[in-house]
């Protein structure tokens, strides 16, 4: 589930376009706490991913350790190196029906696929990846004291986690969506995660207990499609619009 709301700690930014900030309560802040139990009683605070639109980039910030984590293997995924030939093949869908009977013609035509349109949507895919890369390697650590009081830092006091901030420019919004959308379909296809039981069952109220029920791996699954699925929302709503 997408929220968008303005956070408590939003700032003003001079721009052309109105900053738009919302935070998105994703499974990775619900089911994969990465507090300990004695922060989780000590410090009632809770992280979540902040997104923010500028005049020329947005910005995904407060991102915990685990989102950040999920985040960084977008391009590895998105590349389907990890997967099986069969799913990698779902990026590139024959423009031929399985139930087409193919004469001369139509082989003709998936010769031309395969030679002349595969290899250009490949290099698309890849440069896409590349400048995703790019960007994530310009992620910075911050500073709590930008968005917590003195008295919040204090409390938490088993070690405040890095908390990351990303820019992206505006030009490289198209780049993103194409390799979310590239790694989304990927784990789904090896996976089944968008329309399982689990994915609902997350959905639900009693989402702790569902989480528990999971295995660990399945649980970073669904989290990481979540996170992808949550951006995807994010830049269409909010960037993508004219």
């Amino acid at each position: 589930m997408v929220r968008s709301v303005p956070p408590a700690t939003a700032r003003s930014h001079r721009s052309r376009r109105p900053p738009t900030n919302a935070c998105h309560p994703s499974l990775t802040a619900s089911t994969l706490d990465h507090s300990s139990p004695k922060q989780r009683s000590t410090a009632s605070i809770r992280f979540f991913m902040r997104f923010q639109v500028l005049e020329d980039s947005w910005i995904l910030d407060v991102l915990t350790p685990t989102e950040w984590e999920l985040l960084s293997e977008l391009p590895n995924i998105a590349s389907g190196d990890s997967f099986s030939r069969e799913t990698r093949d779902r990026l590139f869908p024959s423009p031929i029906s399985p139930e087409t009977l193919v004469d001369e013609e139509v082989a003709d035509q998936v010769e031309d696929w395969d030679e002349f349109v595969r290899p250009d949507i490949q290099e698309s895919f890849t440069n896409d990846r590349d400048r995703v890369r790019a960007d994530l390697g310009r992620a910075e650590i911050i500073d709590p004291s930008e968005f917590l009081s003195p008295e919040q830092i204090e409390e938490w006091d088993a070690g405040f986690p890095d908390l990351r901030r990303l820019p992206i420019p505006i030009p490289h919004t198209e780049a993103w969506y194409s390799s979310l959308n590239q790694a989304r379909i990927l784990l789904n296809e090896e996976h089944d995660l968008a329309d399982s039981e689990e994915r609902l069952a997350l959905h639900e109220d009693e989402i702790g207990d569902a989480v528990e029920q999971l295995d660990p791996e399945r649980v970073m699954l669904l989290a990481r499609y979540e996170l992808f699925s949550a951006i995807q929302v994010l830049l269409v709503e909010k960037v993508m619009q004219p």
